[in-house]
């Protein structure tokens, strides 16, 4: 995330447990891409990788 005026950028208005979530959100989400990008594969789109680790995670939370 982009840090500026020192805040995070778009995440000005969030309380911590919010901050908290997207933060996973966005961390599971770049891990997704990453592993999808690897050996040659087509890869995921932003969009795409955050739909499914808004999914993992809300999975997770369900088991836990």
């Amino acid at each position: 995330m982009e840090y500026y005026a020192g805040r995070v950028r778009g995440c000005r208005k969030l309380t911590d447990p919010q901050r908290g979530l997207a933060e996973r959100l966005a961390a599971r989400a770049e891990v997704l891409r990453a592993e999808a990008g690897r050996d040659g594969g087509e890869g995921l789109s932003v969009s795409a990788a955050v739909a499914l680790a808004a999914v993992q995670l809300g999975l997770q939370a369900r088991t836990a």
